[in-house]
């Protein structure tokens, strides 16, 4: 096992500034809070995935390598240094070092073959490999020989970051299967044969998107920047996908039901990032231990540290494999309540009051200090005061006496019912995505996204107005009435307002906005598929990626929605901000990476820009000279419109 000193270090830097972070925004010198990518940048960041210098600069134009992509991934996906994680969890700690051993050889091949190659390194890219994000032939990508022998690392490109992270979010099967032959991508063609079904995945699902021409920049240098950005959304809605066939989970059982002896079927209650669930095993669920070495069922016992292999067969979430990584299961120690009129060994009673009700059927009870759990039976005869209720008549909070049989519950006496208070809620409207029974509803609340579900039946008023989930506008004020955890009512308000003004940026995401400057205030509008979008001074439509910055334009809005946008003129300019990443010979070109290219619609990209001896050089304020402008320098590039060829002026701010 190798000693890794400098990820020491960092790791107890980054320590203290994780202390400081939990409560304050993550600051960097060198990306303000405006940044495109600066919520993936603090994300990245405040969960140590990737980090800043000792000059507190996150080098956000800096492209990636290989050997520094496998080290973020490696992160984001579980790997942890014992020299820096103390604590390491034993099981992962001897799963790291094993796989290490098996793919030490072949990483020696490399080290042997590369003296630059990054050995420190070795075991992340180990732990991609034994994970399937990273297969053994991609290694040769890591490092290049140049025609004279210099060896040179390998910056990725955006097409194989999106093949590394389809992987990640656990799709490549479903990328590959539903591929039809055809990227959306204008650049199609310069997308590898083997990347191009990652990379419809991810234009399907809105995680990947064009430019104003439709290219994807297949071939475009991954930045750290973009990096970040490209990881965070990956890893966001990786977050949100359920578990579907084939999925892994790993978690701790809490309880091993059986449901069917004479079919060998069981109910396995796990317990997943603190969400506990029922899924069902059969008679041919495969059962291992940490070393892949067959068990017997009966090994499944409550407290054991587990990874399961889940598929659905017909609606019924099914475990197809169980395997065991610790044995350390203790019995439960609560001791139930006995009826004098019947005995332990018959029926089983706990009285307390209930926890949680799971959607698989079970039923959660506090009972002095200790909490059951265990499966309601279909036939369960549930009462309170003679009258028989439903599981769903049931509230967290009511007091009940169960009658436990055969690992079932088959009779619940409710004592006394948790009076349940109507819960408001003041939120902002955000989106809503349609599902079979209802709708789920992102909203914000207090600066925070969360969802709530709403089904079809609810009553929906704005501005007093019953309404339809589709006429509700970004930004609506919203009263939400809950009982429990659905919404029963929901009342919206919108605002209304028109302004003039022009425009400052334009956020091409997969939530476009418009940031308009309007007497002296910036006003950020979402532009969406039903925002009128007019040109009045060419006299047609247009579309987002379209409009100039610059331009003049009328803003009609709904709450934060854009209802209509009208360009009443447009500049005869326009002006880049950004720093000169390389000088060519004798300043006759210079290479600016700009934050957001009007003209092809594409955010931190690298713009060639010529500079032939008539175009204007300003420096402090006074006409310069080409050979003045020197690499990192801050400059202002303003070009005429139809006039590509070279700028008008170029401005050195810093």
């Amino acid at each position: 096992m190798r000693k890794h000193y400098s990820k020491l270090l960092l790791a107890l830097g980054m320590a203290g500034v994780m202390s400081v972070n939990i409560f304050a925004a993550v600051t960097f010198k060198d990306v303000p809070n405006t940044h495109w990518a600066y919520p993936a940048i603090s994300y990245m960041q405040e969960k140590g995935y990737m980090s800043r210098n000792s000059s507190g600069e996150f080098l956000p134009s800096s492209e990636v390598t290989y050997f520094e992509l496998a080290e973020i991934l490696a992160k984001a996906t579980g790997y942890q240094d014992e020299l820096v994680v103390k604590d390491m969890d034993p099981t992962l700690k001897k799963q790291i070092a094993d796989n290490y051993a098996v793919q030490k050889p072949l990483l020696k091949t490399y080290s042997d073959k590369y003296k630059s190659w990054e050995s420190r390194c070795n075991e992340e890219i180990a732990y991609l490999i034994g994970r399937g994000y990273l297969s053994k032939d991609e290694l040769s990508k890591f490092m290049v020989k140049t025609a004279d022998g210099k060896e040179v690392k390998n910056i990725v490109t955006k097409q194989d970051l999106a093949a590394l992270l389809v992987r990640v979010i656990g799709k490549e099967k479903t990328a590959k299967e539903s591929y039809t032959g055809k990227t959306p991508f204008a650049d199609h063609d310069l997308i590898k044969e083997e990347n191009r079904p990652y990379v419809a995945y991810l234009n399907k699902n809105g995680l990947l998107n064009g430019d104003a021409k439709g290219n994807m920049g297949a071939n475009t240098k991954v930045t750290r920047a973009l990096c970040a950005q490209m990881t965070y959304s990956a890893l966001m809605f990786k977050d949100k996908l359920a578990p579907a066939d084939g999925s892994n989970l790993e978690g701790r059982v809490d309880k091993v039901v059986v449901k069917n002896a004479a079919e060998g079927s069981n109910y396995v209650l796990l317990e997943v990032n603190g969400t506990t669930k029922f899924y069902t095993a059969t008679k041919d669920t495969k059962v291992v231990d940490s070393n892949n070495s067959a068990l017997s069922f009966d090994a499944v016992k409550a407290n054991a540290k587990v990874k399961v292999t889940m598929a659905k067969e017909n609606g019924v979430e099914v475990l197809t494999k169980i395997q065991i990584l610790d044995s350390t299961s203790t019995a439960p120690s609560t001791k139930p309540e006995v009826d004098d009129d019947q005995t332990a060994e018959e029926v089983t009673t706990y009285k307390g009051t209930i926890e949680n009700i799971g959607r698989s059927g079970s039923i959660s009870v506090l009972t002095s200090g200790k909490t059951v759990t265990y499966k309601v039976e279909d036939d369960c005869e549930i009462l309170y005061q003679g009258e028989e209720l439903a599981l769903e008549d049931l509230n967290v909070g009511d007091n009940v006496r169960i009658y436990v049989e055969n690992l079932g519950v088959t009779k619940i006496n409710v004592l006394k019912r948790q009076e349940i208070e109507n819960e408001k809620m003041d939120v902002e409207f955000l989106k809503s995505v349609r599902k079979p029974d209802g709708y789920k509803v992102t909203v914000v609340e207090k600066g925070k996204e969360k969802e709530v579900l709403v089904s079809t039946d609810v009553d929906i008023t704005r501005n007093g107005k019953s309404v339809d989930m589709s006429d509700l506008r970004i930004g609506d004020k919203l009263t939400v009435k809950m009982e429990g955890n659905e919404a029963v009512e929901i009342e919206a308000t919108a605002t209304t307002e028109s302004f003039i003004g022009t425009v400052e940026s334009i956020i091409l995401a997969q939530n476009p906005q418009l940031v308009v400057l309007s007497k002296g205030e910036k006003k950020t509008v979402s532009v969406t598929n039903n925002t009128e979008l007019y040109d009045a001074s060419q006299r047609v439509d247009t579309v987002l990626r379209e409009i100039q910055l610059g331009s003049k334009v009328e803003v009609l809005t709904e709450s934060k929605e854009a209802i209509s946008v009208v360009i009443k003129d447009a500049p005869s300019q326009i002006t880049y901000k950004g720093t000169v990443e390389n000088v060519g010979q004798g300043a006759k070109y210079i290479d600016v990476l700009v934050e957001y290219d009007a003209m092809t619609g594409e955010t931190m990209t690298v713009k060639r820009i010529n500079v032939p001896s008539q175009v204007d050089i300003i420096v402090d304020k006074e006409k310069g000279y080409r050979n003045q402008i020197k690499k990192d320098m801050e400059v202002l590039v303003t070009f005429n419109y139809g006039e590509e060829m070279y700028p008008e002026s170029i401005e050195v701010i810093r």
